[in-house]
């Protein structure tokens, strides 16, 4: 067989780059009786390019072998080439199945690490996870040092995206990739966990003025990542850090609020999704046809607030109008006010909202 020839082809339909490493000394591959020292690369250009590629070793019975962090290959002996991962790099977050969509060539730290920006773990820690690929992980069985409360990569996924040695790809369940030890993983969906040191959120009840304590918190330069408080007078905080309602930051804010007279809800979830939160809304604008609903944003100065307030208190009052409100994003100078109205039995709204 032209081994040359072959990987050529991949060069001249520009899918892929083909280089020889010297391996020699690198211990996966020593272990594994690779003594020549040598390894042929082939690095496609993206994941399309990837899936041509490993077919075209297919047609062609050329043996190849995976390549992902090179931390536990499964024995590349006797393969004429090595085919890098790195390109199968999808990071997607499915928010409403609070799941992963990752590429199989995808770095476990690089995946954790995207994840705990939006609060999230994978909960899958490894100390070579700088370099293991989440492909790597789950065809070598691996386990994280927290395997016992979140399981392994294998465990922990719901689907598994492959490559069959038909050339076709598809998505099943671990159970059926076990039974198709040819297959290809190409990607994988894989449960996300709120962090346990990401964000948290917290709330306080019984302030007697909840914007001047919002108003403090903003002066002293105390901002979590959000804090507001609505027309019950509810405070609610939610705060980042390790771990996340024993950092200074947050210890300072709710002494802040107790000296205003609030006191911490403890009955409130900890484990409440803080974006859920903060897309929350107490009514759907226009759920029905025979109830008129507006919102009205007004960014205010600390020492309007009150007033404005007031104001618009008394319009929806006269109106015989429902007003909610509630404020959030306080800075040294003012605050945003949000105000729902819902007005029943109207389909346009009154003059004096647009005044």
């Amino acid at each position: 067989m032209n081994t040359d020839y072959i990987l050529q082809n991949f060069v001249d339909m520009g899918i892929a780059v083909v280089d020889v490493r010297d391996v020699r000394g690198w211990s996966p591959w020593h272990q594994h009786g690779i003594s020549s020292g040598k390894a042929t690369y082939v690095t496609p250009q993206d994941r399309d390019a990837f899936v041509v590629t490993v077919r075209h070793c297919q047609d062609n019975n050329l043996n190849y072998a995976l390549i992902g962090g090179g931390t536990a290959t499964c024995k590349p002996c006797g393969a004429d080439v090595l085919i890098v991962t790195e390109c199968l790099k999808a990071l997607s977050i499915d928010t409403s199945a609070e799941e992963l969509i990752v590429g199989a060539g995808v770095a476990i730290e690089t995946a954790e690490s995207f994840v705990a920006e939006h609060g999230w773990t994978l909960g899958q820690w490894l100390g070579s996870g700088a370099t293991a690929t989440i492909g790597g992980a789950i065809v070598t069985n691996a386990n994280g040092i927290l395997a016992g409360r979140y399981g392994n990569f294998r465990d922990a996924v719901t689907l598994i995206e492959i490559l069959d040695q038909s050339g076709n790809t598809s998505w099943i369940s671990p159970a059926t990739y076990r039974s198709l030890p040819s297959a290809v993983i190409l990607g994988v969906r894989i449960p996300l966990w709120l962090s346990p040191d990401g964000r948290a959120v917290a709330r306080f009840v019984g302030a007697g003025d909840p914007l001047a304590a919002l108003r403090q918190v903003a002066t002293a330069r105390l901002m979590p990542a959000l804090i507001s408080v609505d027309q019950s007078g509810t405070i609610t905080v939610i705060v980042e850090g390790e771990p996340h309602l024993e950092t200074a930051r947050y210890q300072l804010i709710a002494a802040i609020l107790q000296k205003q007279g609030a006191v911490q809800d403890l009955t409130l979830d900890q484990g409440k999704h803080w974006d859920t939160l903060l897309s929350s809304n107490p009514w759907s604008a226009n759920a029905a046809g025979d109830v008129w609903a507006d919102r009205i944003v007004l960014t205010v100065l600390w020492s309007d607030y009150s007033q404005v307030l007031n104001t618009w208190m008394q319009r929806a009052q006269s109106a015989g109008a429902e007003l909610t409100w509630r404020a959030i994003n306080p800075t040294q100078n003012g605050v945003q006010l949000i105000l729902d109205f819902q007005l029943e039995g109207v389909k346009t709204g009154p003059d004096w909202l647009y005044s």
